[in-house]
């Protein structure tokens, strides 16, 4: 069986453990899996998501017997809405197994969530006897956030006890509101409450880790639960009671769902796995039984391994800075990423206008720089695939809005962690330093150093960088627009058709055509893009409740001219889009609208042929 998954931040903890146990399971099983993701999101700008989400459509889903998706672990910038609706409209769609999340018209594994915290809230109840209990919920656009309130809710009405909204704290499953979470539950005569439960571990630890920094003790001064059972949870003074919900029993359990849908057999819809309390210091157990010693070596190895990847961040800018070649660059980042010993097979891969190019490769330690073209539709050269079990993890190679790659990860059987901050650091100077080096090439071609960045070199509209630097101009300070706008998405029709019958300059020279029809219509003030391919943007002032209308019809008559006036062996065509928009903070779900307009009108256009 072939599996392909989506699971992003595989720098976390979660993510690191089921990925494991996912490879473990599927090879013991004699199946492959093909892992799409991310590491992190080093930007909170919602147009450098393109990266992310350019690695979530590169796998052909009629190639795969099934698919795991996590998508609670890829929610920056919509990132699991795009890949949900991705699934729901593809046709020939394998079993979709959704792990930790239930999703709406896909087989779910998920954690009992709403008895997990039953069972942590009855017994926090069950020690302190009171009401007097705080609450740190997950998410609040996440289900199981919801579900873990809910168990929490159970066990005080079971108690007889009354939920008061002032003692719930909203959090978000991460460890960034420790002083918020903190200031929210110190009372006005500074004590706190009797017990405050954590919807997960990092929360938990972020407020212990606060309130001991403000002279506060745990759990002398309060209680302090959370959920996951992290590494982190079992390390930390005072160590931190949670429950266990193994990543191995989750990711055996879909890849069990996948082989009995498979095989016809009849599978519940979803399936949930219980948890297992693991009672520690937070809540006053008795650990009597832990190394002290031991737990001081531990966290003197962590704090030395911090010290060292410190350093290695340092050293790694520096090399990188001293980059000036395609070749240094890859033979460089292929030893950075053969030195952390946890692949036996490297490939990287470059997305081409219209195919793809594998630039580098390494195997077994031995790199090798080479330039083998293939097709989009595969993930790599045919001469690389292979029919014995494996996972390959598969990063994205990206700087901010432009996307250039890929990197194919096969890991190696024997491994206990996948990714670190040091190879995460690596993937994101790779995509800086080819940004780099593309900008150095056009240096020594033209005169005019700010056209060059921003502008497409095919059309001379603007590219995906001068599009996402000309449109903030439309918002003060980033927020509201300054005056009513509608972005209109526009794709060209019928490229690849023209590229296979007469070849990619014709291609060329109608990609051309439609950028010329595009910004002979704007007016003043407005903007044109060429996102990529056949892919276009602009941007619309609305100084009239007609000028979206006025805008859709002198483009099409435009393109009507020039089909009637250039005697070429193909014909203009472009299917348009468009939404109204009015703050930052909805721009990408606004783009969204435009394109499904548009794609609807695409789809018409296909029926009608």
């Amino acid at each position: 069986m072939k599996i392909c998954a989506f699971i992003g931040d595989m720098y976390r903890d979660y993510s690191s453990e089921l990925i494991l146990a996912i490879q473990k399971c599927a090879i013991e099983r004699g199946h492959s899996v093909d892992v799409f993701g991310n590491c992190s999101v080093p930007s909170e700008n919602p147009l450098h998501a393109e990266g992310l989400k350019k690695i979530l459509s590169l796998p052909n889903y009629s190639d795969y017997d099934g698919i795991i998706v996590c998508s609670d672990t890829l929610h920056h910038a919509g990132l699991n809405y795009e890949l949900l609706e991705n699934l729901t409209s593809a046709s020939d769609l394998p079993p979709v197994v959704s792990v930790r999340a239930e999703e709406s018209g896909f087989y779910s594994v998920v954690p009992d969530n709403r008895q997990i915290m039953y069972e942590i809230s009855q017994y926090v109840i069950g020690k302190i006897k009171s009401d007097d209990i705080g609450f740190v919920t997950g998410r609040d656009d996440l289900r199981d956030s919801l579900e873990r309130l809910a168990g929490f809710e159970d066990a005080m009405e079971e108690a007889g006890y009354t939920v008061r909204k002032d003692m719930i704290f909203h959090g978000n499953y991460w460890t960034n509101q420790g002083p918020e979470t903190a200031d929210f539950f110190i009372k006005e005569d500074g004590t706190l409450p009797q017990a405050i439960i954590c919807s997960n571990d990092y929360m938990a630890i972020a407020l212990t880790d606060e309130l001991i920094k403000r002279g506060y003790s745990v759990p002398r001064d309060t209680l302090i639960t959370g959920v996951d059972n992290l590494d982190a949870s079992s390390a930390h003074v005072p160590s931190i009671t949670t429950s266990d919900i193994p990543e191995t029993v989750l990711g055996k359990t879909a890849i069990d769902c996948l082989e009995r849908i498979n095989a016809g057999e009849d599978v519940d819809i979803c399936t949930t796995v219980p948890g297992r309390m693991i009672y520690r210091e937070s809540t006053g157990d008795d650990m009597s039984a832990r190394d002290i010693d031991e737990m001081h070596r531990r966290l003197d190895a962590i704090q030395r391994n911090y010290y060292d990847k410190t350093r290695a961040f340092v050293l790694l800018s520096s090399d990188y800075e001293d980059v000036l070649s395609y070749d240094t660059l890859v033979d460089y980042t292929l030893g950075n990423l053969d030195s952390y010993g946890l692949f036996s097979r490297i490939l990287l891969c470059e997305y081409c206008e219209n195919d793809r190019r594998l630039t580098g490769f390494c195997e077994n330690g031995k790199k090798t720089r080479t330039n083998i073209s293939f097709p989009s539709s595969r993930l790599f050269p045919e001469e690389f695939d292979t029919s014995e079990p494996r996972l390959t993890i598969f990063l994205p190679i990206f700087y901010k809005s432009e996307v250039y790659g890929y990197a194919a990860f096969r890991l190696q059987s024997d491994v206990k962690y996948i990714l670190d901050e040091k190879m995460e650091f690596t993937m994101v100077l790779l995509g800086q330093t080819l940004n780099r080096l593309r900008l150095y090439d056009k240096l020594f071609e033209v005169n005019n150093i700010k056209d060059l960045y921003i502008r497409d070199a095919l059309t001379g509209l603007l590219n995906r960088r001068g599009f996402e630097q000309e449109i903030a101009k439309f918002f003060t300070n980033g927020k509201e627009a300054d005056f009513p706008i509608a972005v209109a998405s526009i794709d060209m029709d019928g490229l690849k058709e023209i590229n296979d019958n007469l070849g990619h300059a014709a291609g060329d020279e109608a990609l051309k055509g439609i950028a010329h029809c595009l910004e002979s219509v704007l007016k003043e003030g407005e903007i044109a893009a060429r996102m990529g391919g056949d892919e276009f943007e602009a941007v619309l002032v609305l100084n009239s409740s007609a000028r979206i209308g006025q805008f859709i019809r002198s483009f099409r008559s435009a393109i009507k001219k020039a089909n009637a006036e250039n005697n070429a062996e193909f014909t203009l065509s472009a299917s348009i889009g468009t939404c109204e928009a009015t703050n930052w903070e909805t721009l990408m779900e606004c783009m969204n609208k435009a394109d499904k307009i548009m794609y609807i009108e695409k789809k018409t256009k296909k029926h009608r042929t």
